[in-house]
């Protein structure tokens, strides 16, 4: 009875949180300024207690330093940036790297893993002044200058806009900041799908772009194993009425709720783990591959919120297999479009160099489909699936093994590719 109860939490609950109970981002100030906290007065352990932290606060804490940015986008939307500097300045110029995140996500996810382990301090260590992105309707970038963002229309978005909006205003925002042409790209799962529709509707980003690494690309969307996100797209419908009824717009917020559920029912101590059995039945099951402590603690920073109109935009990607816009029904695309059916992504116009990595054990993301995204696109470098076969779609976040299997085979790349700039 407990798993149901959890597993309905998961699917109906969580679909019907609203944002009391969340931290509000002004907690901390955000300006384009270092930001400081002074010395902790306890060392929280990184795996369970690091839940209670924001972004910035964790940085800090593990002795790094950190940078908070404002960026507002063409159609008013105000982004936090976080930037990690170099913590060694390397005796070449390394170009800055960009870290953008998964769905109902942040930059959280980045850092979370701490020292050692986390691609934004490795890529800091190893010289790289790192920018961690928080797009729209996230936990760090919640607002606007014109509409509150309780209103139907501050959540009138999908990852559509987050691609043609969000990512070339903080592409701009990092090459002003750091005097440089061009950066590295590094997207997991909806970062990937935000690259692709800003690399095929600006393609004039393509040339600041030194080298885009897609970690579980999420543009073709067949296959899909897992059974949560199949009930998902399979209700998709009703569940969407539902939400229209109760005049809900955000997916998945961030609540308080979460993590004390969590806490309850995860402890790391017991023997059945029913957040690592459900992250199994979203991503893949892989029951040894991540320390439950630190799952704990990811409850603090996951989900952080999207947009419902974002979450229906995958399911029709889902349903049609066509990476294309929105679909408004026929009287609604042509209102919008001028044609009835959306237009699709021109992929061929991506023409920057793509790495692409992918998980054997991805229930998000079948291996069938980056092999089939490499075969779209003009000038992809690589196509390599991790060599752990159990690895799945939060592994490469949450992975213990994510540093030796993956994050060691980025890192050369990107000293290659920033010696040819």
């Amino acid at each position: 009875m407990v798993d149901a109860t959890w597993i309905c939490c998961c699917l109906v609950g969580g679909l019907i949180l609203v944002s009391g109970g969340t931290v509000p981002v002004d907690e901390f100030e955000v300006s384009s300024n270092e930001l400081t906290f002074g010395k902790p007065s306890k060392w929280m352990n990184v795996e369970e207690d690091d839940a209670e932290l924001l972004v910035p606060e964790l940085i800090v804490k593990y002795g790094y330093k950190v940078e908070g940015h404002t960026v507002i986008t063409e159609d008013g939307y105000v982004l936090k940036m976080f930037r990690i500097p170099p913590r060694q300045q390397s005796i070449e110029k390394k170009l800055p790297v960009l870290l953008v995140h998964g769905v109902v996500a942040s930059s959280a996810d980045f850092i979370v893993s701490g020292p050692n382990i986390s691609l934004a301090y490795l890529l800091s260590d190893n010289g790289y002044d790192v920018w961690l992105a928080n797009v729209r309707g996230s936990r760090y970038s919640k607002e606007h200058t014109k509409l509150p963002v309780e209103s139907k229309e501050y959540w009138d978005f999908t990852w559509h806009e987050i691609g043609y909006y969000d990512l070339p205003a903080m592409i701009d925002h990092v090459l002003n900041a750091t005097n440089s042409n061009k950066l590295f790209y590094i997207g997991h799962s909806q970062g990937t799908t935000v690259y692709f529709v800003m690399s095929s509707s600006r393609p004039e980003y393509n040339d600041k772009i030194a080298l885009m690494t897609a970690l579980s690309p999420a543009v073709t969307l067949k296959h899909v194993r897992s059974p949560i996100l199949r009930f998902m797209l399979d209700n998709v419908d009703t569940i969407r009425k539902i939400l229209d009824a109760l005049k809900i717009y955000e997916f998945l917020p961030y609540n308080d709720a979460g993590l004390q559920i969590g806490r309850a029912l995860c402890q790391p101590e017991e023997k059945k783990n029913w957040c690592i059995l459900l992250f199994g039945l979203a991503a893949g099951p892989h029951p040894d591959g991540t320390d439950p402590r630190l799952v704990l603690s990811y409850l603090g920073h996951y989900p952080q919120g999207a947009s419902v109109k974002q979450m229906l935009h995958f399911a029709q990607v889902f349903q049609s297999n066509r990476f294309r816009q929105f679909d408004y029904g026929r009287k609604g695309n042509l209102k919008k479009y001028g044609s009835p059916e959306p237009p699709a992504y021109n992929l061929t116009a991506s023409t920057a160099p793509v790495l692409i990595y992918y998980g054997l054990n991805d229930w998000l993301i079948h291996p069938k489909n980056p092999r089939e995204l490499s075969r779209m696109l003009p000038r992809v470098i690589d196509t390599i699936a991790v060599s752990d076969r159990q690895f799945n779609h939060m592994d490469f976040v949450l992975a213990k093994n994510v540093r030796k299997v993956l994050y060691e085979k980025i890192l050369p790349t990107l000293d290659k590719y920033n010696r040819k700039c």
